[in-house]
């Protein structure tokens, strides 16, 4: 009887194996470029900015009890890896350059986000010490630890990030003296010594100096809170919870995941994409295989109605057609799955060039149980509505008049 089907219905498994196929393959690679940009976001702010900040409500402060209170609960938790004080503030400024090589006065009309932090303990709150280093005048870049001294040491030392080096034209690649003023005013604030740059992925300028140097140019001596990182990431939530407990309820803890910065709101919009052409994806191919199916009963109608005139049960018909249909799916599903799985290391190589062109990250294991749960979840609708649709068919298109 199966091989009487077969001659009967011959296209429509070889249409299902590729339709299903194709269907699966698409929804793999989306997983794929889905979980390779979260990772690389994640990856990116966890390693260029502060895990936790505790901020009090009522706004920044002189208080020296309060901070010290603040700074005791962090010093005693065995969770947290640094901590820092910190203070925060944006204000336009004029840049003149003042050393060789460097000619001009830089105008940033735009706000410069200036964040001072206190750098008397390494590692650092902001791990300052994964930025890439400029020039020196030896015609070297400095290590990682002579970054991080100069930084604890030095008095005029500052990193920016990428969107601040980026305003420099030409962009400094060397080590170089700044003078920092008011805008409306020319009043010189400080002179500055630009010695790194970190790639956090934010698309505002901004700087990163000692909490002294900040006060002085932000011309403000309150501290607004404290920066800390965590030693464990991956319970972070947990660490968050523990600290908001322990903390003066006009004491409020963020995380980083909190932010409302443009690469994560970027990546909520992926993420709808994302949603929107699987179900359009899974939407087109159950429609289409529905009419493949619904075609083929139609063209084979006379040959179905022999059969059952001839003593074939339609409950008989309906599993040895369901039998095809199944065995059809898994071929699609080990079809999709060899082609993605060949072509995965391109794909990644790929993928990751353009992830770490924003963020220098390294590429991540592939979670083969999620790839499983999603190909199994779209097996099984798949399945529940190709059989409905055949039991639909039997029963209400097959006529044996």
């Amino acid at each position: 009887m199966y091989s009487v089907l077969f001659k009967l219905f011959h296209r429509t498994p070889i249409f299902q194996v590729l339709l299903s196929g194709i269907s699966f393959l698409v929804l793999m690679v989306l997983i794929a470029i889905r979980l390779l940009y979260s990772y690389g976001i994640s990856a990116s702010f966890s390693n260029s900015t502060p895990h936790l900040t505790a901020e009090w409500i009522a706004g920044e402060t002189s208080d020296y009890s309060k901070q010290s209170e603040l700074q005791s609960v962090f010093s005693n938790s065995q969770e947290i890896e640094s901590y820092s004080l910190f203070t925060q503030g944006t204000r336009p400024i004029l840049i003149e350059a003042l050393g060789v090589g460097m000619v001009g006065t830089y105008r940033f009309e735009a706000p410069v986000e200036i964040t001072g932090i206190d750098l008397s303990r390494h590692p650092f709150a902001i791990p300052l010490d994964l930025a890439t280093s400029l020039i020196n005048e030896h015609e070297n870049a400095i290590t990682e630890r002579e970054l991080a001294a100069q930084l604890m040491i030095g008095r005029n030392e500052v990193v920016v990030n990428r969107a601040m080096i980026n305003l420099f034209a030409p962009s400094p690649g060397k080590i170089n003296r700044f003078l920092v003023q008011d805008i409306e005013t020319g009043t010189p604030l400080s002179e500055i010594k630009i010695v790194a740059v970190l790639n956090d992925m934010i698309d505002a300028p901004r700087m990163f100096l000692s909490l002294p140097l900040a006060q002085k140019i932000l011309q403000k001596q309150a501290i607004q809170g404290l920066h800390a990182r965590v030693k464990n990431f991956d319970r972070l939530q947990i660490i968050r919870d523990s600290i908001s407990k322990k903390l003066d309820p006009g004491v409020r803890v963020s995380s980083w995941v909190d932010g409302q910065n443009r690469q994560q709101k970027l990546f909520s919009v992926f993420d709808s994409i994302f949603w929107i052409i699987a179900v359009a994806i899974l939407t087109l191919s159950v429609i289409t295989g529905m009419l493949g199916i619904y075609r083929a009963f139609m063209t084979k109608r006379g040959s179905i109605a022999i059969l059952l005139l001839l003593g074939v049960s339609k409950r008989t018909f309906y599993w040895m057609l369901a039998s095809i249909t199944e065995i059809s799916l898994l071929g699609g599903v080990g079809l999709a799955s060899l082609l993605f799985f060949s072509g995965y290391e391109t794909l990644n190589e790929q993928l990751l060039l353009s992830v770490q062109a924003m963020s220098p990250v390294e590429s991540p294991e592939l979670p083969l149980q999620l790839f499983f749960y999603w190909n199994g979840g779209m097996f099984i609708l798949y399945s529940v509505l190709s059989l409905i649709f055949l039991k639909v068919i039997l029963n209400t298109r097959i006529s044996l008049s």
